[in-house]
């Protein structure tokens, strides 16, 4: 099927944001249609062009805030990991000093029991 070749139909509602970027995540943004005071008819093309601009560059505002979200969770993430990492390998140590521990003195304990009832009769 081809498309139609009449040119592209404007949207009859825009998103523009109320004031700067929150880089907290969260986007305020008003609805504008056709009922705004300025109608879309008499809108200029640079006046469109302005807005797209605008729009596009709180975009990209908001994408570069999300990535910086994104590497800093991520940062934190492996630190957490590496900590968690390090108390492992610290349990394994104790671990093995207790284990080594216990084998010891079971192993005399039950010398000493063996050479004590051998000897008292």
């Amino acid at each position: 099927m081809k498309p139609p070749s009449s040119p592209s139909v404007e949207p009859p509602h825009l998103f523009a944001k109320n004031q700067g970027v929150d880089t907290g995540g969260h986007y305020s943004s008003r609805l504008l249609d056709d009922n705004d005071s300025t109608p879309s008819s008499d809108k200029s093309p640079a006046t469109d062009a302005e807005l797209v601009k605008k729009l596009l560059n709180d975009i990209h505002d908001l994408l570069k805030a999300q990535v910086h979200n994104v590497e800093e969770l991520s940062h934190k993430a492996d630190k957490k990991d590496e900590l968690k990492h390090d108390w492992m390998l610290a349990a394994a140590v104790i671990d093995r000093i207790f284990a080594i521990t216990f084998t010891l003195l079971f192993i005399g304990g039950s010398l000493v029991f063996f050479i004590i009832f051998a000897v008292h009769p």
